[in-house]
């Protein structure tokens, strides 16, 4: 099937879900009664569907810090960081960013998917690019924006990257090794130690996306590479502040060279508004909490163990981490989108997957623990999942993005 056909088909079964109240996108969000719960157009529910992974988006520190920049600073830049949009807000969140990952410098975009953008300036014709077939669409888009050859190596298979690289080197062309970290739907870890040695014996730069990483993984924080012990061997990382940091907006994090470029080149920052004050401050306040807290990811991990366990015990297969994020076999778009409605109507919200996103016929519906939750919230999370959803496969579920060209 097509991405169109898939795409078409996914949004009929929308239409159908749509008369009986079961249509699962933009729905509204009235409240947060309480941390790790949602109200969604008045119904109360577990949120299991947030990348809030630390349950900093609620956490009394940051919220006043995004209320202080606003009173003191405005809502908004009203420019971009090129003229008028680089306040000492941004400087500061953007040095002790660098500080925290390790880094010569950071370079701050209004969001993560804009952050990938900004990568489509490294991509010049002398270069291929050879990414994970799993990577995010804001890294497709990426590449689609960049001049570089794009290739695809099967998902988490270094053989495969091997034989690209290789055939990138016989062609004269400067690799590129692009991945994730943590891989957004099924939330597998990347193999990155192999993938960063491959790498290093063609001289590839290494491009990571620790949007589901950073600030989980890692004794510090740091992410999947600090996890696996080959983080300095990552050229470039890119992040989002909408996900452990519970704030908004995006980063790229390299070497002073790199980043300087991406400031004069990088297109989709130079010319987009800054982050708004507010939100930078909160997501400044969120990096001292995770710098500071590390009891956070404990509980985090505790909270993903619990899950885990439990979904062994209905028949589910474990990953090879005990990640936050889960992603379970839903049937066709009709059957998830029933599957989702009952879930959300016995008091758990998750978030809903369709074709082309995923394979025909392969829904998905992933389920995301944060440290909002309790041993409570997973109970009932896994009892839910016990009525609902019967036991399978869930490891290495990932989502299929659109090809990129050339791919």
């Amino acid at each position: 099937m097509s991405d169109v056909s898939g795409a078409a088909a996914s949004w009929a079964a929308v239409g159908r879900a749509r008369d009986t109240g079961g249509d699962p996108f933009f729905r509204r969000i009235t409240g947060r009664p309480a941390p790790g719960e949602v109200l969604v157009e008045g119904m109360l529910a577990i949120n299991a569907a947030s990348g809030d992974y630390l349950g900093l988006a609620s956490d009394p520190r940051v919220r006043e810090a995004a209320a202080a920049a606003a009173r003191d600073l405005g809502a908004s830049c009203s420019g971009s960081p090129l003229v008028i949009g680089t306040w000492s807000v941004h400087a500061q969140l953007a040095e002790e960013l660098a500080d925290f990952l390790q880094r010569p410098a950071v370079l701050l975009a209004a969001t993560g998917f804009q952050a990938n953008l900004t990568l489509a300036c490294l991509f010049g014709e002398d270069r291929a690019v050879i990414a994970d077939r799993h990577i995010h669409a804001s890294l497709v888009d990426a590449l689609r924006l960049g001049a570089a050859k794009n290739r695809r190596f099967r998902h988490n298979t270094p053989r495969h990257l091997a034989q690209l690289l290789e055939e990138a080197s016989g062609q004269g062309l400067s690799p590129v090794v692009l991945t994730e970290g943590a891989f957004s739907l099924g939330g597998e870890l990347a193999v990155l130690p192999e993938i960063a040695d491959l790498g290093g014996r063609h001289a590839a730069m290494l491009i990571v996306d620790g949007a589901h990483d950073i600030g989980v993984l890692g004794p510090s924080g740091r992410g999947a590479g600090e996890h696996l012990g080959c983080e300095q061997k990552i050229d470039v990382l890119t992040g989002t502040f909408s996900k452990a940091f519970g704030a908004g907006g995006g980063f790229i994090a390299g070497s002073s060279e790199l980043i300087e470029h991406c400031r004069v080149f990088g297109h989709a920052a130079v010319y987009s508004a800054s982050m708004p004050p507010p939100t930078a401050a909160a997501a400044l306040a969120a990096l001292h909490i995770i710098r500071d807290e590390s009891e956070r990811r404990a509980v985090l991990s505790h909270l993903a163990h619990r899950l885990h366990d439990g979904l062994a015990e209905l028949g589910h297969v474990r990953p090879n981490w005990a990640s936050p994020i889960v992603a379970l076999p839903a049937g066709d778009a009709d059957q998830c989108l029933h599957t989702w409605r009952a879930m959300l109507e016995a008091g758990v919200f998750v978030a809903p997957f369709l074709p082309p996103g995923v394979p025909p016929g392969q829904s998905r519906l992933r389920l995301s623990v944060t440290a909002a939750h309790t041993d409570a919230h997973i109970d009932h999370i896994l009892e839910v999942v016990g009525q609902f959803l019967p036991s399978g496969d869930t490891a290495g579920v990932a989502a299929e993005p659109v090809p990129c060209p050339a791919s």
